[in-house]
């Protein structure tokens, strides 16, 4: 039997998401860190048994960015997901907890579906203890496998246990307002992306022109600067001039800079 299941990657900034997903389809690794600008998808197919019955199951693999905050497009990301690896990095203790009280409620305000505990870097001297991820895995009720990007330590089985848990259980989705309030230039960046892939109407090529703009004037999504915003809103103004015609650009242009503008009369930048 042929299926299709989306899969999302969670977990802190450099905690080797990137890496994982590179080893599992490509069985290549590199050392140099580039961090993920909002998603990226890949796909492979792996071979399960289940009940005595083998299976087919194209992953198509969300990577999605690490960094906290983005709350608007991590949750867009999650949309749609049946199953989740959790990744935490074993030379940094707070990436696993964070795990716990970030990623986790995030997708499961998005939706409820199973998922998979990787204690990454295992390659590495580590700071997190086994016995904090045995805890954590009674906690969440995740399994957990200990992986290494580097070497491919239980990189495939981390793919192919999530295949099967996927087999056995059901998602289930949920509807919750997006977080409304505008605080900081990560707030107005993360509606910026949103809106600006709900506009463009294909999530992965707007994410890619959102990659290429932002890389192209430096910019740290740590730590947006309200220049670098509204750089920003003008070029998707002319990507969706093109793409969506006048009136609908400049209704998105003028949505967009009155939320960077609430922000800078509030005092923040």
């Amino acid at each position: 039997m042929e299926l299709k299941r989306k899969v999302v990657l969670l977990g802190d900034t450099a905690v080797g998401k990137t890496s994982l997903v590179r080893r599992f389809v490509f069985d290549q690794f590199s050392d140099r860190y580039i961090q993920t600008i909002g998603t990226k998808v890949s796909k492979k197919t792996v071979e399960v048994e289940y009940e005595g019955e083998k299976h087919s199951i194209t992953l198509v693999i969300w990577d999605v960015l690490g960094q906290q905050g983005y709350t608007n497009v991590q949750r867009a990301a999650f949309k749609g997901s049946d199953g989740a690896l959790f990744v935490c990095d074993l030379t940094r203790r707070d990436t696993l907890y964070s795990i716990l009280h970030y990623w986790l409620p995030t997708l499961e305000s998005v939706a409820g579906v199973p998922g998979v505990l990787l204690a990454n870097k295992s390659d590495l001297e580590w700071e997190i203890e086994k016995g904090e991820l045995e805890e954590i895995s009674r906690i969440t009720g995740m399994p957990y496998l200990i992986t290494s990007a580097k070497t491919g330590e239980n990189v495939e089985n981390a793919f192919v246990e999530l295949a099967k848990l996927m087999l056995m259980f059901k998602p289930v989705r949920s509807v919750e307002e997006e977080r409304r309030e505008v605080k900081s230039t990560k707030d107005v960046l993360d509606y910026i992306m949103t809106d600006f892939c709900r506009a463009y109407g294909n999530w992965n090529d707007a994410m890619a022109i959102l990659e290429a703009n932002m890389r192209a004037m430096g910019m740290d999504m740590r730590n947006p600067t309200m220049e670098q915003l509204r750089m920003l809103i003008e070029k998707l103004y002319r990507i969706e001039l093109y793409h969506l015609g006048q009136d609908q650009a400049q209704r998105n242009e003028i949505k967009r800079l009155g939320v960077l503008n609430r922000l800078e009369e509030n005092g923040d930048s």
